[in-house]
């Protein structure tokens, strides 16, 4: 016997013997007393409706805890891209939930209550002439009830039963109909899902390439921290780039600070595409804001743009999702609706100032530079240079331009200077003893963005930095000995400068 024909053969005693498991399921689900007209070997497929989905004007689901939700059809032009990519206009029809149209809704998934079973013919014939009892054996006493309303054409009206474990289909029967048939239980998914899971989670989009709008001001209130985090647009990062992480927004609460681009976008920027992962409630009542923790947030977030917007977001009392997620419930000013935001998801419960600055204190680019002053244990160090570049930069010092060795020097000095770190912030009030350790002023060329620093002994092995005249950071009290140490032997060139503490 050949391989083929032996094949055949098997899978021919394979399929008769899961076919009579499976007509022992179908007869004896959902329990031993009820009757079926046929078995999957003499199934007979009836239709059941018909109709083309963009016909379908309304659809009503009805849920036996006496829930309901409506979808209505409306016809809207879209602007799609045909094969040859050319811009065409074509009309297509979209579903709104009834009475929630002021939120946002995922339409995509409303279609499906359309387009998922616009016709539809049974698998099987379970029970003609069922009765009461019959009704309640297949889940359908306490059915969902789906109604839809067609162009031109009566209501088709079916009622959903329970599930059966052959291919995932359900019990339905027709309105006003005794007979029970089993149906493809996919097709009938969608009207099992509540209002809630048709509404949109993402509550305001992604910032468009060409969207030019500017963050001028994001405030940042949380009932567990001292202080407000408040972060302002400055013109002057987005005109005097000099690469890396740099932002274009800087600190100003708790304290004046630069910001790492990276750490801290999120927290500046993270109204755009801003997205919960649930709806909890729609149209709240002031009872359910005072029960979900609105009355007094958690959390407040301010954004100010320059258009003239100010987007007001809020996180109320937290919770956690059965899946052990934790979240808080959240709410978008101008949609009337508490969403649930998991933790771990979004940067507003829980940022601090340390996690999103920059750590560096000076961010002028050394060929920028007007001049620049050293002061530390008795010297003196003082610097002028013009010019855009390390190619016609000319640098002044002690009245004389210097050489390119000295050029050289002043550099390497001066990148010592930027490795000053912004280790800890100081948010209380401090006494400074009467003198720095060290001191240095900067201009830039063009007059813009100086910088006094000042440097104290703090104990402990640590230094405060004094900048423009406010005590912000602490940094190790080894690094301003060090930077000590390079400045005064500057003018031996015969030695190197230190560049670790």
């Amino acid at each position: 016997m050949n391989k083929t024909l032996k094949g055949i053969i098997g899978g021919t005693v394979l399929l008769a013997a899961l076919g009579g498991v499976l007509v022992f399921l179908k007869q004896t689900d959902p329990d031993s007393g009820a009757e079926s007209s046929s078995t999957l070997d003499n199934a007979v497929e009836t239709p059941l409706w018909h109709a083309h989905a963009d016909d379908i004007n309304r659809i009503k689901v009805e849920k036996p805890d006496g829930t309901s939700y409506v979808a209505n059809r409306k016809k809207e032009k879209v602007v799609t891209t045909d094969a040859d990519g050319n811009s065409v206009e074509e009309e297509v029809a979209n579903y709104y939930l009834e009475g929630l149209e002021d939120l946002p809704m995922n339409v995509t998934l409303i279609r499906t209550l359309a387009t998922r079973a616009p016709d539809l013919a049974s698998i099987d014939t379970v029970l003609e002439h069922a009765t009461a009892d019959d009704m309640k054996r297949f889940g359908l006493d306490q059915p969902v009830k789906v109604t839809f309303s067609v162009d031109k054409n009566d209501d088709i009206v079916f009622l959903i039963g329970g599930k059966i474990p052959i291919d995932s289909q359900r019990y339905l029967c027709m309105e006003g109909s005794d007979t029970v048939y089993t149906v493809n239980g996919t097709a009938m998914d969608p009207f099992l899902e509540d209002e809630e899971y048709y509404l949109g989670t993402e509550l305001k989009a992604e910032q468009a390439e060409d969207d030019k709008t500017i963050i001028k001001t994001v405030r940042i209130e949380r009932k567990d921290l001292d202080y407000d985090l408040f972060f302002e647009y400055d013109p002057y990062y987005s005109e005097n780039s000099n690469g890396g992480s740099m932002a274009l927004h800087v600190m100003k609460e708790p304290v004046y600070s630069l910001l790492n681009g990276d750490k801290s976008s999120e927290a500046t920027h993270g109204m755009y595409g801003l997205t919960a992962s649930e709806v909890k409630l729609p149209h709240p009542t002031e009872a359910d804001l005072k029960k979900y923790g609105f009355d007094d947030p958690y959390v407040t977030v301010t954004t100010k743009t320059d258009a003239g917007d100010k987007w007001l977001f809020y996180l109320g009392d937290s919770y956690e999702t059965e899946d052990g997620d934790k979240c808080h419930y959240g709410m978008l000013d101008g949609i009337n609706c508490i969403y649930g935001f998991r933790d771990d998801a979004i940067i507003y419960d829980n940022v601090i100032a340390e996690d999103v600055i920059s750590r560096n204190v000076l961010d002028t680019f050394v060929w920028d530079i007007g001049s620049l002053t050293y002061k530390a244990d008795g010297t003196k160090l003082e610097f002028s240079g013009v010019g855009s570049d390390k190619s016609d930069y000319v640098l002044t010092y002690k009245g004389a331009k210097q050489d390119d060795d000295m050029r050289e020097r002043y550099r390497v000095l001066y990148t010592y200077l930027l490795q000053t770190k912004a280790e800890e912030i100081v948010y209380e009030d401090v006494e400074l003893p009467d003198q720095p350790m060290a001191e240095v002023s900067l201009k830039r060329q063009d007059g813009q963005h100086g910088y006094e620093l000042k440097y104290y002994d703090a104990g402990d092995m640590k230094a405060y930095i004094m900048v423009n005249g406010e005590v912000r950071f602490r940094c190790r009290k080894s690094y301003v000995e060090t930077l000590i140490s390079n400045i005064k032997i500057f003018d031996d060139t015969d030695k190197e400068f230190t560049m670790t503490w």
